[in-house]
């Protein structure tokens, strides 16, 4: 089903859309939560509370494409559920080392200042398309898709020292270009 049926589906209420998307983008969906959550029965609940959130967030949204917007929310609800769950203990997982490696560069832009959420996002796409394809890759793969250092190495065919050595100095260019654009690290 295209995008814009499953869109249209959303905006008439249909809970075929609720189906549609499963069967659609399901698999990717699992794909994000299983990267940044260890149990299945939190991965099984983090899709399902996407399909709820696209629901009562189409309309009045109307995303396009649909997969990054379907996939933005399953993220953001998988990070909420692991900060929740490793509050009270710091787990050594790759989700861990993924944030705590971006500490670094990004300020928390939480706390429900939408209008800062909205400018750093739009920030972070410039920097993104200021990346050359392959660091761009790695970058998103490991602060988006967070995958290993070892996964990312065998995935581009690069030592892991490599690997770290890339993504610290795109770390450190996150750093200047947000500077440049007046965020304070």
């Amino acid at each position: 089903m295209q995008d814009k049926e499953l869109i249209a589906l959303y905006k008439q209420r249909d809970e075929r859309a609720i189906t549609e998307t499963q069967s659609g983008y399901g698999r990717y969906l699992r794909g994000v939560a299983t990267r940044i959550l260890a149990l299945p029965e939190d991965v099984d609940e983090v899709e399902n509370d996407t399909y709820l959130t696209l629901w009562n967030t189409i309309p009045p949204a109307e995303p396009d494409p649909f997969k990054p917007y379907a996939g933005t929310i399953c993220r953001r609800l998988s990070i909420n559920r692991f900060k929740a769950e490793n509050s009270l203990k710091r787990g050594s997982g790759e989700m861990m080392l993924s944030l705590d490696e971006m500490e670094e560069c990004i300020p928390d832009a939480g706390g429900g200042r939408l209008a800062e959420e909205l400018m750093l996002r739009e920030i972070l796409d410039a920097f993104l398309q200021s990346l050359g394809k392959r660091e761009r890759q790695l970058f998103l793969q490991r602060y988006w898709y967070v995958y290993s250092i070892k996964e990312i190495a065998v995935c581009f065919g690069l030592s892991e020292a490599a690997v770290k050595m890339r993504l610290h100095r795109t770390r450190e260019k996150l750093k200047v270009f947000l500077e440049k654009e007046g965020v304070s690290v």
